[in-house]
């Protein structure tokens, strides 16, 4: 049985403003979660034909579930900071439902994105990268991820959708790029639309932290290249020393260059370590072919002047 604090035991009229206080104290905590007054409306534009919604529904972190309940821990994963949704309607009742997810950074933005986007489909040159699967529309630009859903539009649907997102795009703003390192991935036999950027626990382990991927197809089969982006060459160096530690490779002084270790996990794995850079290939058995595509990677950065 809960027993009251002694002090309402002496002044019963303060329970209910006790209890009053604590649920207030809640409330005022879930909302702070939300935007500040005034700002959710500011990312979405006036289009002609379509009234907005004066309704803007606002996620913070701890509260996505409630909109994307079973993918919400994907998108916490990526450095989640906000939703805002609002809804469209026209004379004829036909809506189109807006959704900006926002993140830490664009990086984060290209991971999730990159997370749900197909490897085959119609690409658009919207933001930074989007796709059009009717009746939705999917778009990356700076730090934000958006997706537009049309209902009841009919046969205008496609138009509808590209008018919102260019109207979205150019309302957000910001640098409208992929992020640069991308660049660095060897374009012979790569799948294109497969880089993929992995925000914790990079092939399985919490050491690598995070790392960019991309697929590769050829005549020796399927594989993969990655990139890891390290705080710093000290980062890097101790990335690779728990590696070796977990693989059991033998503890040597460790210096920049190339590495092979047998990992239990992911069979023999090719990488080269330079700076605040490591790099490698996952799932290539041809020695040679390794070497090449880890040297190819390397002028990329060295062209990027992301390494010396």
């Amino acid at each position: 049985m809960m027993r009251r604090l002694p002090f309402l035991r002496k002044y019963p009229s303060l329970i209910f403003t006790f209890f009053f206080l604590t649920h207030l104290s809640l409330v005022l905590g879930q909302v702070s979660c939300f935007s500040k007054a005034g700002e959710p409306s500011e990312l979405f534009p006036e289009i002609r034909g379509w009234k907005k919604s004066a309704d803007i529904q606002v996620y913070g972190p701890e509260i996505l579930y409630e909109y994307i309940n079973g993918a919400a821990e994907l998108y916490l994963s990526y450095d989640f900071q906000e939703l805002q949704v609002a809804e469209y309607l026209d004379e004829n009742e036909a809506s189109v439902l807006v959704e900006i997810y926002r993140h830490k950074t664009p990086v984060h933005a290209f991971g999730i994105y990159s997370r749900e986007r197909p490897t085959q489909g119609n690409f658009l040159n919207i933001g930074a990268h989007g796709y059009i699967e009717v009746p939705i529309l999917n778009f990356l630009t700076a730090n934000y991820y958006v997706k537009i859903s049309s209902y009841n539009v009919g046969a205008k649907s496609k138009e509808v959708l590209q008018t919102f997102a260019k109207k979205v795009a150019e309302n957000l703003g910001g640098k409208a790029s992929l992020p640069k390192v991308l660049t660095c991935f060897p374009n012979n036999g790569k799948v294109q639309n497969s880089e993929k950027f992995i925000s914790k626990n990079f092939l399985g382990y919490e050491f690598l932290h995070s790392g960019f991927t991309a697929d590769y197809d050829d005549v020796n089969g399927t594989f993969k290249l990655f990139i890891i982006e390290g705080a710093d060459r000290q980062d890097c160096e101790e990335m690779l020393r728990q590696y070796m530690q977990f693989t059991r490779d033998s503890q040597r002084n460790l210096k920049e260059g190339l590495y092979t270790l047998s990992d239990p996990y992911h069979e023999d794995i090719a990488l080269f370590w330079k700076g605040k850079y490591i790099w490698g290939v996952l799932n290539l058995a041809e020695a040679n072919l390794r070497s090449k595509y880890l040297k190819s990677i390397e002028e990329h950065l060295r062209k990027e002047m992301l390494i010396e």
